[in-house]
């Protein structure tokens, strides 16, 4: 047997450093795998039952703030997301890397390996950030706390520190996803003249709770501002997945995905999308189907067609007749083709056959 594990786990022991009294046992068991196999058996067994603790532990309640008695962190129990994000290739590898590793995480241990414990998004709002780390939570069917900063921030700087201590505390008490959004909001650079000494002081709470994460959880914290965060943090996460306005093909698939219906030509779709996030785009085409919802109702009460439900489709006969009312009130055969989305002979076909009855 090595000394230096021996000596290793000694010092953990006498510190109470239970993190690093875990690793020690980890060589431990690797180092005898073979000479002694009923021992190792006995260590992972061991190891196992601690590290990844079983989702049936009773929860405590959830914290809440002292003043305002709101919960400070909202949870969204697992579920079934009805179609995954869209990812970049890296984003992707990098997620899957995740996923598996939990899946084998037996493995991991009898190499005195643990799985990846925390992990950092960084990217421009509306690109998937958030949607990830609900998808993760599903696919490791733990539930997902997020952080509510509208509750933890507090006007006494003393008192946000408690209220972030809380959320951790509680979300280290048994398997989970924690999600921390607008991360650079709690975690700025301690360089930063501008922020208080209390601030700072929450910073080095962080790093110390990154550290000391337990393996049963897994730690996301999120930002759009990568710049604003103090440089200790990024040492601290396992792992740094970077997300990017989406390109041409992953535009693509959005809309195939999440925008079936489009009747638009999908390569001027995704033309016009280039360089927009993905909440962008579905801000604009929601907007674009309800003003199209309006449209119908009011060509067809132009029309005389107010009977119809708006989202029923109109047969080839039914929009000829609509021509000829819409013509007659004076709406151009531009609009009405663009409008009704039928050609301009055949519109001019159906206002000269209605003309000579």
């Amino acid at each position: 047997m090595d000394d230096k594990i021996i000596l290793g786990l000694v010092d953990a022991a006498l510190r109470g450093d239970k993190n690093t009294a875990q690793m020690a046992v980890r060589k431990m068991a690797s180092k005898i795998r073979l000479s002694n196999a009923t021992l190792y058996e006995q260590l992972t067994q061991k190891l196992n039952s601690d590290a990844l603790r079983s989702a049936d532990i009773k929860r405590a309640p959830l914290p809440v703030d002292s003043d305002s008695r709101q919960s400070l962190v909202r949870v969204e129990e697992s579920t079934i997301l009805s179609k995954p994000p869209v990812y970049s290739d890296s984003v992707y590898n990098s997620l899957e890397q995740v996923l598996l590793e939990r899946k084998y995480v037996d493995a991991l241990l009898s190499e005195g390996l643990l799985p990846t414990k925390s992990l950092i998004f960084q990217g421009p709002p509306g690109v998937g950030k958030t949607m990830s780390a609900r998808w993760i939570a599903n696919e490791l069917g733990l539930p997902l706390l997020v952080l509510d900063l509208a509750t933890v921030m507090s006007s006494f700087l003393g008192k946000t520190g408690s209220n972030v201590r809380a959320v951790l505390e509680h979300a280290m008490s048994f398997p989970c996803v924690l999600l921390l959004d607008e991360f650079d909001a709690i975690a700025k650079r301690r360089d930063d003249d501008h922020e208080l000494g209390e601030l700072k002081r929450l910073v080095t709470v962080l790093l110390q709770t990154i550290d000391e994460w337990p393996a049963s959880s897994l730690l996301i914290a999120a930002t759009n501002h990568g710049e604003l965060l103090d440089p200790a943090i990024w040492r601290r996460f396992d792992m740094e997945i970077l997300f990017s306005i989406p390109d041409e093909s992953m535009v693509r698939k959005y809309l195939e995905e999440y925008w079936p219906d489009l009747q638009i030509n999908k390569r001027e779709s995704i033309k016009r999308f280039i360089g927009m996030s993905f909440s962008d785009i579905d801000r604009e085409l929601t907007q674009e189907k309800r003003a199209s919802v309006i449209s119908a109702i009011s060509l067809r009460s132009l029309a005389g067609q107010e009977g119809l439900n708006y989202h029923e489709e109109l047969s080839l006969e039914d929009k000829k007749d609509m021509v000829v009312k819409l013509y007659q009130s004076g709406i151009s055969q531009r609009e009405i083709a663009k409008k009704l989305q039928i050609s301009r002979p055949t519109i001019k076909k159906a206002i000269e056959s209605a003309l000579n009855k």
